[in-house]
Protein backbone atom coordinates (compact mmCIF):
# COMPACT_ATOMS: atom_id res chain seq x y z
CA UNK A 1 0.00 0.00 0.00
CA UNK A 2 1.87 3.50 -1.11
CA UNK A 3 1.58 6.70 -0.78
CA UNK A 4 1.64 9.35 -3.59
CA UNK A 5 4.45 8.85 -5.31
CA UNK A 6 3.73 5.22 -5.86
CA UNK A 7 6.83 3.77 -4.22
CA UNK A 8 6.47 4.49 -0.17
CA UNK A 9 4.51 2.00 2.04
CA UNK A 10 1.95 4.52 3.75
CA UNK A 11 -1.47 3.05 5.33
CA UNK A 12 -4.50 4.93 4.06
CA UNK A 13 -7.79 5.11 5.32
CA UNK A 14 -9.12 6.13 1.90
CA UNK A 15 -7.90 2.06 0.79
CA UNK A 16 -9.70 0.87 3.87
CA UNK A 17 -12.83 2.93 3.25
CA UNK A 18 -12.76 1.13 -0.21
CA UNK A 19 -12.04 -2.50 0.51
CA UNK A 20 -15.10 -2.18 3.20
CA UNK A 21 -17.13 -0.98 0.52
CA UNK A 22 -16.04 -4.06 -1.56
CA UNK A 23 -16.89 -6.45 0.57
CA UNK A 24 -20.43 -5.00 1.58
CA UNK A 25 -21.22 -5.22 -2.20
CA UNK A 26 -19.62 -8.68 -2.03
CA UNK A 27 -21.65 -10.00 0.76
CA UNK A 28 -25.10 -8.28 -0.69
CA UNK A 29 -25.04 -10.24 -3.03
CA UNK A 30 -28.43 -8.24 -4.75
CA UNK A 31 -29.63 -9.14 -8.20
CA UNK A 32 -31.14 -4.97 -7.70
CA UNK A 33 -27.78 -2.86 -8.75
CA UNK A 34 -30.01 0.20 -8.62
CA UNK A 35 -30.97 -0.93 -5.23
CA UNK A 36 -27.48 -1.81 -4.06
CA UNK A 37 -25.88 1.32 -5.18
CA UNK A 38 -28.78 3.29 -3.01
CA UNK A 39 -28.10 1.45 -0.22
CA UNK A 40 -24.31 1.74 -0.22
CA UNK A 41 -24.19 5.11 -0.90
CA UNK A 42 -26.55 5.92 2.16
CA UNK A 43 -24.06 4.24 4.06
CA UNK A 44 -20.66 5.27 2.36
CA UNK A 45 -21.83 8.49 1.01
CA UNK A 46 -22.01 9.23 -2.64
CA UNK A 47 -22.20 11.87 -5.44
CA UNK A 48 -25.28 11.79 -6.75
CA UNK A 49 -28.63 13.39 -6.37
CA UNK A 50 -29.27 13.63 -2.25
CA UNK A 51 -26.62 11.81 -1.30
CA UNK A 52 -24.39 13.14 1.50
CA UNK A 53 -21.05 12.20 3.05
CA UNK A 54 -20.83 8.82 4.57
CA UNK A 55 -21.72 7.76 8.14
CA UNK A 56 -18.66 5.68 8.58
CA UNK A 57 -15.94 8.39 9.38
CA UNK A 58 -12.03 6.59 9.96
CA UNK A 59 -9.00 8.10 11.51
CA UNK A 60 -5.27 6.86 11.29
CA UNK A 61 -4.11 6.85 14.88
CA UNK A 62 -0.46 6.96 13.54
CA UNK A 63 1.21 6.48 10.52
CA UNK A 64 4.58 3.69 9.66
CA UNK A 65 7.71 5.62 10.07
CA UNK A 66 11.29 3.91 8.37
CA UNK A 67 11.50 1.28 11.02
CA UNK A 68 8.46 -0.30 9.69
CA UNK A 69 9.48 -0.69 6.47
CA UNK A 70 11.94 -3.14 4.84
CA UNK A 71 12.28 -4.78 1.26
CA UNK A 72 10.33 -8.12 -0.32
CA UNK A 73 9.90 -10.27 -3.28
CA UNK A 74 6.34 -9.74 -4.09
CA UNK A 75 6.59 -13.08 -6.20
CA UNK A 76 8.22 -15.28 -3.76
CA UNK A 77 8.56 -18.54 -5.81
CA UNK A 78 10.84 -17.20 -7.82
CA UNK A 79 14.23 -18.37 -7.38
CA UNK A 80 17.38 -16.85 -9.24
CA UNK A 81 15.36 -14.73 -11.69
CA UNK A 82 13.37 -17.42 -13.09
CA UNK A 83 10.00 -19.02 -11.57
CA UNK A 84 10.21 -22.86 -12.78
CA UNK A 85 6.90 -22.77 -14.26
CA UNK A 86 7.09 -20.51 -16.42
CA UNK A 87 10.81 -20.17 -17.04
CA UNK A 88 11.63 -17.58 -19.71
CA UNK A 89 8.31 -15.48 -19.79
CA UNK A 90 8.63 -14.91 -15.60
CA UNK A 91 9.30 -11.46 -15.59
CA UNK A 92 12.90 -11.28 -13.81
CA UNK A 93 13.06 -11.05 -9.54
CA UNK A 94 12.75 -8.15 -8.06
CA UNK A 95 11.78 -6.45 -4.57
CA UNK A 96 9.84 -4.06 -3.42
CA UNK A 97 9.88 -1.79 -0.01
CA UNK A 98 6.90 -2.94 2.27
CA UNK A 99 5.48 -2.65 5.58
CA UNK A 100 7.40 -5.40 7.68
CA UNK A 101 5.29 -7.92 9.37
CA UNK A 102 3.99 -7.67 12.77
CA UNK A 103 3.74 -4.22 12.46
CA UNK A 104 0.84 -2.78 14.40
CA UNK A 105 -1.26 0.32 14.12
CA UNK A 106 -4.41 1.76 15.10
CA UNK A 107 -7.66 2.66 13.14
CA UNK A 108 -10.80 4.20 15.12
CA UNK A 109 -14.57 4.17 13.62
CA UNK A 110 -16.92 6.10 14.20
CA UNK A 111 -20.68 5.56 13.13
CA UNK A 112 -24.21 6.07 14.32
CA UNK A 113 -25.37 3.62 16.92
CA UNK A 114 -27.61 2.03 14.66
CA UNK A 115 -25.31 0.93 12.43
CA UNK A 116 -23.07 -0.62 15.14
CA UNK A 117 -23.58 -4.59 14.45
CA UNK A 118 -23.85 -4.10 10.92
CA UNK A 119 -20.69 -2.17 10.74
CA UNK A 120 -18.34 -4.39 12.86
CA UNK A 121 -19.41 -7.17 11.50
CA UNK A 122 -18.68 -5.68 8.09
CA UNK A 123 -15.16 -4.90 9.65
CA UNK A 124 -14.67 -8.34 10.84
CA UNK A 125 -15.64 -9.58 7.22
CA UNK A 126 -13.29 -7.03 5.66
CA UNK A 127 -9.93 -7.61 8.35
CA UNK A 128 -10.39 -11.69 7.97
CA UNK A 129 -11.66 -12.51 4.13
CA UNK A 130 -9.83 -9.76 2.72
CA UNK A 131 -6.19 -8.31 2.10
CA UNK A 132 -4.57 -4.45 1.95
CA UNK A 133 -2.38 -3.36 -1.37
CA UNK A 134 -0.21 -5.27 -4.06
CA UNK A 135 -1.28 -8.85 -4.32
CA UNK A 136 -3.88 -8.90 -1.96
CA UNK A 137 -6.08 -11.36 -3.48
CA UNK A 138 -2.62 -13.92 -2.98
CA UNK A 139 -2.00 -13.75 0.39
CA UNK A 140 -0.25 -10.21 0.77
CA UNK A 141 -1.49 -7.54 3.01
CA UNK A 142 -3.29 -9.50 5.52
CA UNK A 143 -4.09 -8.00 8.94
CA UNK A 144 -5.38 -9.56 12.04
CA UNK A 145 -7.00 -7.32 14.72
CA UNK A 146 -6.62 -7.38 18.61
CA UNK A 147 -8.87 -10.47 19.97
CA UNK A 148 -9.09 -11.94 16.39
CA UNK A 149 -7.14 -15.18 18.56
CA UNK A 150 -9.92 -16.19 20.20
CA UNK A 151 -11.94 -17.02 17.16
CA UNK A 152 -9.67 -18.77 15.17
CA UNK A 153 -10.05 -22.41 15.98
CA UNK A 154 -11.57 -24.09 12.50
CA UNK A 155 -15.22 -24.50 13.45
CA UNK A 156 -15.45 -21.50 15.58
CA UNK A 157 -14.02 -18.76 12.73
CA UNK A 158 -16.08 -20.40 9.87
CA UNK A 159 -19.35 -19.83 12.37
CA UNK A 160 -18.12 -16.27 13.09
CA UNK A 161 -17.81 -15.38 9.37
CA UNK A 162 -21.19 -17.13 8.65
CA UNK A 163 -22.80 -14.82 11.67
CA UNK A 164 -21.00 -11.56 10.58
CA UNK A 165 -22.15 -12.18 6.69
CA UNK A 166 -25.63 -12.99 7.98
CA UNK A 167 -25.90 -10.26 9.85
CA UNK A 168 -25.50 -8.02 6.75
CA UNK A 169 -27.39 -10.03 4.64
CA UNK A 170 -29.39 -13.62 5.61
CA UNK A 171 -28.31 -15.43 2.30
CA UNK A 172 -25.14 -17.94 3.50
CA UNK A 173 -25.27 -20.97 5.32
CA UNK A 174 -22.62 -23.48 6.85
CA UNK A 175 -22.94 -27.17 4.77
CA UNK A 176 -19.83 -29.47 4.67
CA UNK A 177 -17.58 -27.84 6.28
CA UNK A 178 -17.81 -24.38 3.65
CA UNK A 179 -19.95 -21.00 3.57
CA UNK A 180 -22.33 -20.88 0.45
CA UNK A 181 -25.06 -18.87 -0.73
CA UNK A 182 -27.82 -20.42 -0.29
CA UNK A 183 -29.73 -18.77 -2.88
CA UNK A 184 -29.43 -18.42 -7.00
CA UNK A 185 -27.90 -14.98 -7.45
CA UNK A 186 -28.34 -13.56 -11.70
CA UNK A 187 -26.40 -10.34 -11.17
CA UNK A 188 -22.97 -10.22 -12.86
CA UNK A 189 -21.02 -8.51 -10.28
CA UNK A 190 -18.27 -10.52 -7.84
CA UNK A 191 -20.53 -11.24 -4.73
CA UNK A 192 -19.59 -14.03 -2.89
CA UNK A 193 -20.38 -18.06 -3.59
CA UNK A 194 -18.03 -19.29 -1.27
CA UNK A 195 -15.33 -19.38 1.94
CA UNK A 196 -13.04 -22.02 2.66
CA UNK A 197 -10.35 -22.97 5.09
CA UNK A 198 -7.09 -24.24 3.70
CA UNK A 199 -4.17 -26.38 5.19
CA UNK A 200 -2.09 -25.16 7.57
CA UNK A 201 1.65 -23.98 7.04
CA UNK A 202 4.07 -23.20 9.49
CA UNK A 203 5.41 -19.84 7.98
CA UNK A 204 3.76 -16.75 5.83
CA UNK A 205 7.20 -16.92 3.86
CA UNK A 206 5.82 -21.11 2.91
CA UNK A 207 2.22 -20.37 2.08
CA UNK A 208 3.30 -17.24 0.14
CA UNK A 209 5.19 -19.65 -1.73
CA UNK A 210 2.41 -22.13 -2.57
CA UNK A 211 0.16 -19.46 -3.79
CA UNK A 212 2.50 -17.97 -5.98
CA UNK A 213 3.61 -21.31 -7.33
CA UNK A 214 0.09 -22.37 -7.42
CA UNK A 215 -1.06 -19.31 -9.40
CA UNK A 216 1.45 -20.01 -11.90
CA UNK A 217 1.14 -23.53 -12.27
CA UNK A 218 -2.78 -23.04 -12.86
CA UNK A 219 -2.16 -19.71 -15.10
CA UNK A 220 -5.81 -19.22 -16.98
CA UNK A 221 -8.17 -16.77 -17.67
CA UNK A 222 -10.77 -18.11 -15.02
CA UNK A 223 -8.14 -16.37 -12.36
CA UNK A 224 -8.16 -13.39 -14.30
CA UNK A 225 -4.61 -13.75 -16.09
CA UNK A 226 -5.98 -12.74 -19.76
CA UNK A 227 -5.82 -9.62 -21.50
CA UNK A 228 -7.04 -7.69 -20.80
CA UNK A 229 -6.11 -8.57 -16.86
CA UNK A 230 -9.24 -8.61 -14.59
CA UNK A 231 -9.22 -9.08 -11.11
CA UNK A 232 -9.46 -12.93 -9.66
CA UNK A 233 -12.27 -13.71 -8.81
CA UNK A 234 -10.41 -16.17 -6.42
CA UNK A 235 -9.62 -14.69 -3.20
CA UNK A 236 -6.81 -15.70 -0.62
CA UNK A 237 -6.45 -13.92 2.72
CA UNK A 238 -4.42 -15.59 5.43
CA UNK A 239 -4.97 -15.74 9.05
CA UNK A 240 -2.27 -16.62 11.76
CA UNK A 241 -3.73 -19.47 13.99
CA UNK A 242 -1.73 -20.50 17.10
CA UNK A 243 2.18 -21.08 15.38
CA UNK A 244 0.69 -21.71 12.15
CA UNK A 245 -0.85 -19.54 8.97
CA UNK A 246 -4.15 -20.95 7.38
CA UNK A 247 -5.54 -19.56 4.23
CA UNK A 248 -8.94 -18.28 3.47
CA UNK A 249 -10.23 -18.50 0.39
CA UNK A 250 -13.45 -16.52 -0.95
CA UNK A 251 -14.79 -17.63 -4.11
CA UNK A 252 -16.19 -14.43 -6.27
CA UNK A 253 -19.37 -14.47 -9.01
CA UNK A 254 -16.88 -14.12 -12.09
CA UNK A 255 -18.11 -11.55 -13.39
CA UNK A 256 -16.02 -11.52 -16.73
CA UNK A 257 -17.02 -9.35 -19.94
CA UNK A 258 -18.28 -11.17 -23.45
CA UNK A 259 -15.06 -9.94 -25.00
CA UNK A 260 -13.23 -12.49 -22.30
CA UNK A 261 -10.51 -15.20 -23.48
CA UNK A 262 -12.12 -18.27 -22.92
CA UNK A 263 -11.17 -19.49 -19.02
CA UNK A 264 -11.05 -23.37 -18.12
CA UNK A 265 -13.01 -23.21 -14.31
CA UNK A 266 -11.01 -26.93 -14.15
CA UNK A 267 -7.78 -24.86 -13.38
CA UNK A 268 -9.29 -22.80 -11.16
CA UNK A 269 -10.66 -25.70 -9.04
CA UNK A 270 -7.23 -26.81 -8.97
CA UNK A 271 -5.66 -23.79 -7.74
CA UNK A 272 -7.82 -24.01 -4.68
CA UNK A 273 -6.88 -27.47 -4.41
CA UNK A 274 -3.55 -27.02 -3.61
CA UNK A 275 -4.53 -24.59 -0.78
CA UNK A 276 -6.92 -27.15 0.72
Amino acid sequence: MYGADGNTPELRPFEFKGMMRFWWRAIRAEDNIEKLRKEEAEMFGGTGEGEGKSKVQMILKEQIGNDGVFKYQPLPHHSKNNCKFCESRCRKSFVLSAIKPDTSFRIEFTFPEELKNILESLIFITFTLGGFGKRSRRGFGSIEYDGMQEVVKRDELLNGILTSLNQINPKYELKYGKIKIKTTIISNYPFIREILLGKDFSSFDEILKVIGEASHKWCDPSLGNASPRMASPVYVSVLRADKFYRPIITILNSAFPSVYPRWDYEKQKKFIKELL
